[in-house]
């Protein structure tokens, strides 16, 4: 199997021999490798199919973030998957046009980011992995309003889909 995308050094992205894509996790499996390379299959620990109905490549791995953080497979018909879906959607349409701010906004409500910080700090550490995975994949720099979003989204999905955060 060929690496088709490294999202961090657990998570990887390929086809299987059906030709779908799937998401590859496992300790290391990315470790130093890049898109291209030669898959170590053994250390595969989990596979997960995509639902490739509507969601982008952005979401999916927003998603695989998700999943591997909290060690759970999400349910993607469930109504706060498709909420947060939403949201990921609207924010990969921001970041393609390149309509994202680069430097802070005056506006951003940095106490209110820094209150959920502390309030939720599983789902700070998770979201602050997305927003790691997101600055360095598409060269942007998202706004304390938008990490904050993500927190609470983040902390959302768990509690609503019955996993404790």
């Amino acid at each position: 199997m060929i690496i088709q995308k490294v999202i961090n050094n657990n998570v990887v992205s390929t086809f299987d021999s059906n030709g779908k894509e799937v998401i590859l996790m496992g300790k290391g499996i990315g470790f130093r490798k890049k898109t291209g390379d030669e898959l170590d299959k053994t250390k595969i620990e989990k596979i997960f199919t995509l639902d490739l109905s509507g969601k982008s490549s952005f979401v999916q791995e927003v998603m695989a973030i998700i999943q591997e953080f909290y060690e759970i497979v999400l349910d993607t018909e469930h109504p706060a998957y498709q909420r947060f879906a939403t949201h990921l959607q609207y924010l990969e349409t921001e970041i393609l046009s390149k309509k994202r701010p680069i430097e802070e906004d005056e506006e951003d409500d940095v106490e209110f980011y820094e209150r959920n910080q502390k309030k939720y700090p599983e789902a700070y550490v998770c979201s602050q992995k997305i927003v790691e995975h997101i600055e360095q994949h598409y060269n942007c720099k998202l706004s304390a309003d938008e990490k904050m979003y993500l927190i609470i989204y983040v902390k959302r999905l768990i509690l609503e889909m019955g996993h404790q955060s």
